[in-house]
Order: C-alpha cells, then sequence, then structure tokens
C-alpha cells in the first residue's frame, strides 16, 4: 500500500476523533432522525397542458362560396346532424332541377323504346292489317285526284268563295248605309233614356234601405252597359271602316283568287311526284304489317330499350352528383358538442378548407399535453397516476391517469415533443373550461 496514502488517512481519521470528542464534552447527544429515502418518494415528469374536450374538430367547408346564413354562435349546444352554417346554394339548386329534369326526359324516352320493342314484337292482328290498308287506300285517292285534275265541282266552289270574299270587300268600302245610322242612333237614344231612368230610381233608394236600394243599382248598371254598346256601334257606323279592316277584307280576296287559280290549274309535278311517293310508303308500311317484323328490327328496337336504360342510369347519376355537390354547401355537426369558436361572417366569400368553426363535445373534459420531450416520454406509460393542477382554479387538485401517447413525435420550438392524453379521474370538473391552462405530474415510478 501506498505509505503516503496510510499517513493521510490515519490523519484524518484522528482528526475526526477529536472533533468528535469536543462535542461530546460540550453538547448533549441528540438521536438522528431518520430521513425517507428519495427511492421511495415517486418519480414524475412535469409539463404545462391544456383542458380540452372529449372530442374536438375544427371544420370547414368542402367547396368555396358566399356565406348565405350562420345558424350556431359561439357558446351553441348542437346535436349530432344539425346544419351549422349554409353557403349560397342558387346555382347548386338550379343544377339539382336540370339534373332532375333529364331524369324525366330519359325515362320518357325509355318508356317509347319500351313501347316500340312491344308493338314490334306483337303478333301481326287483322286490326293493324285494315290500318294499313286503309292509309294505302288514301294515299292511292289522293294520288288519283292529283292526276285526274281539278272538277268543275270544285272550281264552282272556289269561285263562290271568291264572290263572298269580293262581296265582304265591297261592304267594308262602301261604308254605312243611312238607315243602319238611323237604327243605330235610335237605339243609342232609347239606351240613354233607359239609363236615366235608372239612374232616377237608384237616387229615390240611395238613401234607404241597402236591400231595397240594391236592385236599383243592378238595373243602373245594366242599362248602363246597353248604353256604352249602343253607342260603340253607332260611332263605329260614323266613322267607317278603318284601315285594318279594309285591309283583311283584300287579303280575303287574295286568298280566295288564289285557291281559284289553283283549282283550275291542277296538280303540279311535284305535288303529284309527292302523292306517288306517300302511296309507295304506305304500301310499304303494309307490307312490313304483314309479314311481321325481322330479327334485325327486333334487333334494333332491343338496342334502343338498353340505350334509353342507359340514359336513365346516367340521368340518376347526374342527380345523385348535383345533390352532393349541394350537400357541400352545408357544414353539418358531425357529432353532439359546444361551439367553442365561430371564424364565419354571413356574406362573406369562404375558400375550401379554411376552418369555418370549432366544435367540441364537453360532455367530458380532458387535460392534453403536448409538451414532453422525447427523454421524458420513454419512461411514461398509460394508466400511469397524474396531479393536475389549474391556474384557474388556485389550491384545488385534481387526480387523472393516461389513456394516450401518441406514437409520433412532432417538432416544436426546435424540441422533438409528443402529446400525452389525459382523463380526470377525481375532482370538481364543473368549473373547467375548454383551453384552461394546467400543470401536470405525471409519475414513473418503477411500480409502473
Amino acid at each position: 500500500m501506498n505509505l503516503k496514502l496510510i499517513a493521510t488517512t490515519l490523519a484524518f481519521v484522528l482528526a475526526i476523533g477529536a472533533i468528535t470528542a469536543c462535542g461530546e464534552a460540550s453538547t448533549p447527544t441528540v438521536e438522528p432522525v431518520a430521513e425517507a429515502s428519495a427511492a421511495e418518494q415517486p418519480q414524475v415528469v412535469s409539463a404545462e397542458a391544456f383542458v380540452v374536450p372529449l372530442k374536438k374538430s375544427d371544420l370547414s367547408f368542402e367547396i368555396g362560396g358566399r356565406v348565405a346564413t350562420i345558424k350556431v354562435e359561439e357558446g351553441d349546444k348542437v346535436a349530432k346532424g344539425d346544419v351549422l352554417a349554409q353557403l349560397d346554394q342558387t346555382s347548386y339548386q338550379t343544377q339539382v332541377a336540370a339534373a332532375q329534369a333529364g331524369l324525366i326526359e330519359a325515362e320518357a324516352n325509355l318508356a317509347k323504346a319500351q313501347a316500340d320493342l312491344a308493338n314490334t314484337k306483337a303478333p301481326v292482328t287483322q286490326e293493324k292489317i285494315a290500318q294499313a290498308e286503309a292509309a294505302l287506300a288514301k294515299a292511292q285517292a289522293a294520288l288519283a285526284e292529283q292526276i285526274a285534275g281539278p272538277t268543275e265541282e270544285a272550281i264552282n266552289v272556289a269561285k263562290a268563295e271568291v264572290a263572298v270574299a269580293q262581296a265582304s270587300l265591297n261592304e267594308v268600302l262602301a261604308g254605312s248605309r243611312d238607315e243602319d245610322l238611323q237604327a243605330a242612333s235610335a237605339k243609342m237614344l232609347q239606351a240613354e233614356a233607359e239609363v236615366r231612368l235608372a239612374q232616377a230610381d237608384y237616387d229615390r233608394f240611395v238613401y234607404g234601405d241597402p236591400k231595397v236600394a240594391e236592385p236599383y243599382g243592378v238595373a243602373l248598371q245594366k242599362a248602363t252597359l246597353t248604353y256604352e254598346a249602343a253607342k260603340a256601334e253607332y260611332d263605329k257606323l260614323v266613322n267607317g271602316a278603318t284601315g285594318e279592316a279594309i285591309a283583311v277584307a283584300r287579303a280575303g280576296v287574295a286568298k280566295a283568287q288564289a285557291a281559284l287559280a289553283q283549282a283550275m290549274a291542277g296538280a303540279t309535278p311535284e305535288q303529284i311526284a309527292q302523292a306517288q311517293a306517300d302511296v309507295a310508303s304506305a304500301e310499304a308500311a303494309l307490307a312490313d304489317v304483314k309479314t311481321g317484323a325481322t330479327a334485325e328490327e327486333i334487333a334494333v328496337a332491343e338496342a334502343g330499350v338498353k340505350i334509353a336504360e342507359a340514359g336513365v342510369e346516367s340521368a340518376k347519376t347526374g342527380i345523385t352528383s348535383a345533390q352532393a355537390e349541394l350537400a357541400k354547401t352545408e357544414l353539418i355537426a358531425p357529432f353532439a358538442g359546444t361551439i367553442g369558436e365561430l371564424n364565419l361572417d354571413e356574406g362573406e366569400i369562404v375558400q375550401p378548407g379554411t376552418v369555418a368553426l370549432s366544435l367540441g363535445d364537453s360532455s367530458k373534459w380532458q387535460i392534453e399535453t403536448d409538451d414532453l420531450t422525447e427523454i421524458d416520454v420513454v419512461n411514461v406509460r398509460e394508466g400511469a397516476r397524474v396531479s393536475i393542477s389549474v391556474d384557474a382554479l388556485p389550491g384545488e387538485e385534481f387526480d387523472g391517469k393516461v389513456v394516450r401517447i401518441t406514437p409520433k413525435s412532432v417538432t416544436k420550438a426546435g424540441d422533438v415533443t409528443y402529446t400525452v392524453l389525459i382523463d380526470i379521474t377525481s375532482g370538481d370538473v364543473s368549473r373547467l373550461r375548454w383551453g384552461m391552462t394546467t400543470f401536470v405530474d405525471i409519475e414513473i415510478g418503477p411500480e409502473l
């Protein structure tokens, strides 16, 4: 052993002994108080935390637009499915209406295609043959009439219509006859006299019993209307025919003369050709009816039904899509809770994804901290006991336990941190509010 070290050790021991001896001579002996071992105290990690609701969500619109209605205020309690706010829906409602109209049209097309298919597949009946034969006979008769040319009877009828039209024009141009004016004047004067008599009767009873006066009022009104009609007829005769009446009468003459010229000229080559084409078409239709539909015609009709069915499905998809876009104009509560923050004003334009409001389920409060570093969190376990103090409630203590630790870190002010969620197991939570500052001590003792 090193001699210098031994000598130093002995000197130290002797010095201690001397000091002890002096102490014993001057003061009484005091029994040492046993202090608790540091190992018996629970070890903790401490962090700042905040009061949070059981569930919370920042809600935003999926689409942009002008805010039309806000149905809630901060602090309001809402139920799951409630409409919280709504954008202007005008253009989206128009799209839904257009899609619904498209479905109606597509369904009508499908009904027609199905009817055509049924008609194509239907067996040949005597009624169908008779109808086709009648159509052919009509077309043949029209062709024969065109080829034969105008009959004397048709020409005489056309001439008579010209004479009638000319007579009407002459009457209009001739103006009113004296006897007509005298008759109209007499009729007007008679109606005027009847008005005066009815007025006199009414004046006598106007201040009497209303039940008695009413019939006289009705009689006066009828007499007045009769007079006005008679005066209008008289004025018409005095003023003579208007320019419009003369023009109409002359147009009638011209039309009748054109009809007479056509009747006398007979059918044109073009008209005969059209009549022949009508006969050929009617003959083909009769042949089709008698032979029935071919396999190709049935296939075409079936293809028409399939196309129409596809059109209906497409229209239904269009309605679903339009309704989905309309639904995006409403902000719906995903769960029951309390409006914590509102970032909207009616009339403003919002962009999709911008936070409109915050919703929290305050039926149960929890404590959340994102202040645990990677060094602290490695010793924290789910179920660990937690002591909680709230800055706004000095002197009140709360207990809790860890219920969740996020598996992934975030970088906060240059530090790698983790979020820990804590359930409150004891303490008066009635005065807690969303976002209150708290301080937590999380036990990390060996028993955990």
